[in-house]
């Protein structure tokens, strides 16, 4: 069975199913990789203080689902995430624009049920840190995550 993970609307934290240990700013690499071993699939060490560690095999809202766990300085920051929906249009290998239009409009329509607030506009600010969800022009991706206030 694939965990499920849920954000807390209240302070922007991350949880598994199973798993003890919110995500949540502040924390070090070293507790959120002992705390997702199991779902530990690289890590990018951009050597100028960013370390992104990328987990697999989770679900939200019922679609495969990943994440990846930015540490400055090893202080978690901030989190993105994506998944993926069934029968989106590839071109070699890569998702469409309108594949990636989708999983935009799921990951807000989703988002928009955690906060309770519309997520029209790609992203909501809120006192711990802002969410977002909106097509990335430069990457030619969804791009949906959260930020949490320094």
């Amino acid at each position: 069975m694939t965990p499920a993970l849920e954000i807390d609307r209240n302070d922007g934290s991350m949880r598994i199913e199973g798993c003890p240990l919110p995500l949540r700013s502040g924390l070090s690499s070293t507790q959120v990789k002992s705390a997702l071993s199991q779902f530990y699939d690289r890590c990018m060490d951009h050597h100028n203080g960013y370390v992104w560690n990328m987990f697999r095999g989770l679900k939200f809202v019922d679609y495969p689902c990943g994440i990846a766990v930015c540490f400055h300085f090893d202080r978690l920051t901030e989190i993105h995430f994506g998944v993926s929906l069934p029968g989106v249009g590839l071109e070699g290998g890569w998702p469409t624009r309108e594949a990636i239009d989708q999983e935009v409009e799921f990951i807000r329509s989703a988002l928009s049920d955690v906060f309770g607030v519309s997520f029209e506009s790609g992203n909501q600010r809120f006192k711990w840190g802002e969410v977002w969800s909106m097509f990335d022009q430069r990457g030619f991706i969804a791009s949906s995550g959260i930020r949490y206030a320094a």
